[in-house]
C-alpha cells in the first residue's frame, strides 16, 4: 500500500468518525436541552450531571471538529494536518482515562458516570475500531515514507 493510499484511507475513516460523533452529540444535546434527562438526574440525585454533560460534550465536539478539519486537510495534502490529527488522537486517549478516573471521585462519580454515555458516546465509533491507536501509527508511517521517497 502506498503512503498516499494509507493517508486517504485514514482521512476518510477519520472524517466519517468525526461526522458520526457530531451527529451523536447533536442528538444528545437536543435531548439535554429539551429536558430529557431531568427525571433520571432528579431520581438519582446527580447534582453535577449537567456540568459534567455539557463540559464533556464541549470537549468531544471540539475534538470532532478538529478531526474533521484534520481529515479534510489530510486529503488536501496539507502537511500540518498529520500533526493536528496525531495530537487530537493522543488527547482523546488521555481524555478517555481522565474521565474514567473521575468516576472514582466520590462527590461527582454518579454525575460523571451518568453523563459519560450521553456525552462521550460519539467517541465509540473511533474506539471500537481503535482509531486513536492505529491512526497516529499510519499517519506517521506515511509521512516518513513520503519523506524518504521524495529524498531519494
Amino acid at each position: 500500500m502506498s503512503a498516499r493510499t494509507a493517508l486517504l484511507a485514514t482521512a476518510t475513516v477519520t472524517i466519517l468518525c468525526a461526522v458520526l460523533g457530531l451527529l451523536y452529540n447533536a442528538q444528545s444535546l437536543a435531548v439535554g436541552l429539551g429536558g430529557g434527562f431531568a427525571e433520571i438526574v432528579r431520581d438519582h440525585e446527580m447534582r453535577h450531571f449537567y456540568v459534567a454533560f455539557y463540559t464533556m460534550s464541549a470537549v468531544c465536539i471540539a475534538g470532532y471538529l478538529a478531526l474533521l478539519v484534520g481529515g479534510v486537510q489530510l486529503v488536501r495534502r496539507r502537511p500540518w494536518a498529520a500533526g493536528l490529527l496525531v495530537g487530537v488522537w493522543i488527547f482523546e486517549l488521555l481524555y478517555f482515562f481522565v474521565v474514567g478516573a473521575l468516576w472514582r471521585v466520590t462527590a461527582i462519580s454518579a454525575s460523571v458516570a451518568g453523563a459519560t454515555g450521553v456525552a462521550n458516546g460519539g467517541l465509540m465509533a473511533q474506539f471500537f475500531i481503535l482509531l486513536p491507536i492505529w491512526g497516529p501509527v499510519v499517519v506517521l508511517w506515511a509521512r516518513r515514507r513520503a519523506a524518504s521517497t521524495s529524498a531519494a
